[in-house]
């Protein structure tokens, strides 16, 4: 039987207790028609790093090429973070939120800063609804543009995100932990 991880099981994950990843199971907002909710508080997560992408690269979202440089923040859903953080496995639920920022354009010399919120995706794990997925992994995009997102997304075609995850985050569970400074564990 599955059972939600609650605050007395984060507590008892911090004195180093550790519950198999197959007892957890965190809640995310899907809807009947398979959609996922937009997370409406995903910058109040733990930002666990950010990420610049160059003007003319290929952003991740919609596979174009970007007009200017993004920044990429990445923040985890709290719950699925400290989980992570102690026996060092992704709980069913995880939650990841990417969203980018353009940039101002700087001379150079000048200080690259952020001009407006441009979009945003999400990874989430739930091996009951992605059962046959790589690392049980299905991934979101609300938009690449900027804000309003879209409040809803259906799942994004596997191979349009998997293969990378697949060729270069195998030994991270298929999650891109090395990128990203709030992802390194003590133990590592």
């Amino acid at each position: 039987m599955k059972k939600f991880v609650t605050t007395t099981a984060l507590l008892a994950l911090s004195a180093g207790e550790l519950i198999a990843d197959e007892q957890i199971k965190l809640p995310v907002s899907f809807n009947s028609d398979g959609t996922i909710n937009r997370p409406l508080n995903h910058r109040q997560w733990v930002n666990v790093g950010t990420i610049l992408i160059t003007k003319g690269e290929i952003n991740i979202i919609d596979e174009l090429p970007i007009p200017t440089s993004e920044y990429i923040d990445t923040y985890v859903e709290p719950m699925s973070y400290a989980i992570y953080m102690a026996p060092g496995t992704w709980p069913n639920g995880t939650q990841i939120v990417k969203e980018f920022t353009a940039t101002k354009e700087a001379e150079l010399g000048e200080v690259l800063v952020e001009s407006h919120y441009n979009g945003l995706a999400m990874l989430v794990k739930d091996a009951e609804r992605f059962p046959a997925e790589t690392g049980h992994l299905g991934y979101f995009n609300f938009g690449h543009h900027s804000e309003p997102y879209e409040t809803t997304a259906y799942v994004i075609p596997q191979e349009q995100c998997s293969s990378c995850h697949e060729a270069s985050a195998s030994e991270q569970q298929f999650i891109f932990a090395d990128h990203h400074i709030g992802l390194r564990r003590v133990s590592e």
